[in-house]
């Protein structure tokens, strides 16, 4: 079970998920969520990555980041889409639910010309 590790605690977190496997382990996304979570002035991301998984699968890092967001180890989960928690939207929107629930923020990657607060906060 992969954990976030206690020099990260508090970090944000990046999830990705790509089926079939991206020997890439979906390098575009990561870089655009890093920059965006940058631009918001948050710290590097830790990434949790289920590589080669399909949504209709378990997702075996998406639970554990899951628990470490009950635990309190985690409070802001970055995303390229609703569509790497599922590509079915209400199964999507139902765990991005839960990660809610938990405590948990979920941010969004927005467009390439995104303003947040009046101000320019990615260009990826």
């Amino acid at each position: 079970m992969t954990t976030v590790s206690p020099a990260f605690v508090g970090a944000p977190v990046a999830y990705l998920r790509c089926y079939p496997r991206d020997p890439w382990e979906m390098a575009a996304h990561r870089n655009a969520l890093t920059a965006y979570a940058q631009g918001l002035g948050l710290s590097r991301p830790v990434v949790c990555l289920d590589n080669g998984v399909s949504s209709r699968e378990e997702q075996p890092e998406l639970e554990n980041l899951l628990a470490d967001v009950i635990a309190g180890v985690v409070r802001t989960v970055l995303i390229p889409g609703l569509w790497v928690f599922a590509l079915d939207p209400e199964r999507a929107r139902a765990t991005a639910e839960r990660f809610r629930a938990a405590g948990a923020e979920i941010i969004d990657l927005p467009g390439r010309r995104h303003e947040r607060d009046g101000r320019r906060v990615a260009r990826w």
